[in-house]
């Protein structure tokens, strides 16, 4: 399928660029210092306008609230995923869907403090066929209840992701986040929409075609990545965010010429303001995070060349 040379300059020109900040240094997961530490560093790169972050710690929250903002870029804040022990947002345990449920809420504050317009969000994991459809009814009803405590100035975005290989978590197939949007919007909720991440999709067994199509005008933002699905002994197996062009990975830059054209096709880049792309990899083996950063906006840019071309 071949692509308008000016439609495709259009689509660039109304996007903007993120990076994200505890992917580019994974370590960041386990130490709020080092999380605290290494944020400066995408905040000072000035190639991109948007950070996705999250606050892990109480301890560091005013120094990375004041961080953030004195940046100037969109934060866009990524909350961690209520998977954890004791911890289950529509599970059979009521008293971990309640801890659950008050853990998002924190970060909901801690989002809205650093002017977050944008909060991604995730199901938890998932209970198996017998249970899916009580669940889900219980999830509904949790980001229901989540969009009114974050009111309409912070649109919360569900996270699509795998039940097999990864995460496996309730949410899931992009028809059933599209099914739980749709939900949420019919009880009055209008700050409710999708977060795409380009490296899920292959572990969801979908296409890019589909699952863009499917998600549609529900699509809030979009994060670029790849994964690794083939071999269960690489250390990167699984939903942990390989760099492209990563040996046994799904996504490298032909894949991102077809994501981005899915996008495009679909209206993504349309919008009255610029859509919303951001990295979110580990950086290549043996390679500093910025050259990593480096080499991940070479393939970016090769990607919207050939597109261009056709």
């Amino acid at each position: 399928m071949t692509t308008d040379n000016k439609l495709v300059r259009r689509w660039r020109d109304n996007s903007k660029l993120g990076i994200n900040h505890h992917l580019l240094f994974p370590v960041s997961f386990d130490s709020a210092d080092v999380h605290l530490a290494t944020l400066p560093v995408p905040l000072g790169m000035e190639v991109f306008s948007i950070v996705d972050c999250m606050i892990p710690d109480a301890r560091h929250e005013e120094k990375a609230v004041a961080l953030i903002r004195a940046s100037g870029k969109e934060a866009i804040y990524n909350c961690p995923l209520m998977t954890g022990p004791g911890l289950n947002p529509h599970g059979a345990d009521e008293t971990a869907r309640a801890r659950a449920e008050a853990e998002v809420r924190g970060h909901i504050d801690r989002a809205k403090r650093l002017g977050s317009r944008r909060m991604v969000v995730a199901s938890g994991v998932d209970p198996g066929p017998s249970q899916r459809a009580e669940e889900t009814e219980r999830f509904v009803s949790y980001m229901q209840r989540l969009c009114a405590y974050a009111g309409p100035e912070l649109t919360l975005m569900i996270e699509p992701f795998d039940r097999s290989i990864g995460k496996n978590l309730l949410i899931g197939p992009t028809r059933e986040a599209v099914s739980v949007v749709e939900a949420v919007k019919a009880a009055g909720f209008a700050n409710v929409g999708i977060l795409m991440d380009m490296g899920h999709v292959p572990l969801m067994e979908e296409t890019f075609r589909h699952a863009v199509a499917t998600a549609g005008s529900h699509i809030r933002h979009v994060h670029l990545g790849s994964c690794v699905k083939r071999d269960p002994a690489d250390p990167l197996y699984g939903d942990m965010h390989p760099p492209w062009g990563y040996p046994g990975g799904e996504n490298d830059v032909a894949e991102t010429v077809e994501f981005l054209r899915c996008l495009g096709e679909s209206g993504y880049f349309d919008g009255a303001e610029p859509a919303s792309l951001t990295l979110e990899m580990r950086p290549y083996p043996g390679v500093s995070e910025p050259d990593s950063v480096a080499a991940m906006l070479r393939k970016l840019d090769e990607a919207w060349e050939a597109l261009a071309r056709g």
